[in-house]
């Protein structure tokens, strides 16, 4: 099988392009250019065109193919194949030899492969953000289309209650310790927290379906003026400041210059 151009995509969106080598965390051996080329080949102080930022993206591509190819035993579909590419684009082929991931892959266990995802997201011995953030997106695709994927969809989503006083914005930590730590949820709402989805359902009455929020997205929240309204008035309904709806609403040149039925973001 060969990369897509979703999964070069991919690829690219996470490692960027570097003109001159760098190193992304001081105890690495080598170091990196280009699109994450990082190997002995690679000297300090180094620099590279475009162009043959591309030249190394192709032939490592194409090793890292060759390392799926040849490891991975059982059918992929192209969403698994690409994930599997820019994982060992990643993290190299020695880590996906010797790794959990291609053991229980190759046993035909789908499902749980892809939970080894969320493991590699160490660099250093510290668990980097954008790393957390790669494997995220690699376990997504690699469930793409995945049949298995609804079943582990259902059987991993959870019901918790919250217990705080005061409102919140639920992040996905919070939901797993079933805290309410920042965000817009009441007390006494029930919540489901889905580990496939990444995503809270939130719902008036347990068991009953509610509207389903992504809690890695900032929660927006809109209002239409209304005949009469003033910024003054709608920012201390919100609870916020003139300045921070105006720095929300870049079209807002002048607090006195609004207008009946225009949509304004107030957080």
């Amino acid at each position: 099988m060969e990369l897509s151009t979703n999964g070069l995509n991919l690829i690219k969106s996470f490692e960027g392009v570097r003109l001159t080598a760098y190193k992304a965390v001081s105890t690495e051996e080598h170091w990196t250019i280009g699109y994450g080329h990082y190997g002995a080949d690679v000297r300090e102080g180094q620099t590279i065109t475009k162009a043959q930022a591309d030249k190394f993206l192709k032939a490592d591509v194409a090793r890292f193919e060759s390392a799926v190819n040849s490891n991975v035993k059982v059918a992929l579909n192209q969403n698994q194949f690409d994930a599997l590419v820019s994982f060992t684009y990643n993290c190299g082929e020695g880590a996906l030899k010797r790794s959990t991931l291609l053991e229980l892959l190759n046993q035909g266990k789908y499902i749980e492969a892809a939970d080894q995802f969320d493991l590699w997201n160490k660099s250093g011995g510290k668990v980097l953000n954008g790393l957390v953030k790669r494997r995220a997106k690699e376990k997504a695709l690699f469930l793409t289309g995945l049949p298995q994927a609804k079943k582990a969809e259902v059987t991993s989503a959870k019901t918790y209650k919250l217990t705080s006083g005061k409102s919140a914005y639920v992040s996905a930590a919070d939901a797993k310790s079933q805290k309410n730590k920042k965000g817009a949820v009441k007390a006494g709402t029930y919540y489901v927290f889905n580990e496939f989805q990444g995503m809270i359902n939130l719902t008036s009455k347990k068991g009953v379906a509610g509207s389903w929020i992504d809690p890695n997205e900032d929660n927006q929240e809109y209002y239409v003026i209304k005949s009469g309204d003033t910024l003054t008035k709608v920012a201390k309904k919100y609870k916020t400041t003139v300045a921070s709806i105006k720095a929300l609403n870049p079209s807002i040149k002048n607090v006195n210059l609004i207008y009946a039925n225009q949509k304004i973001r107030v957080k």
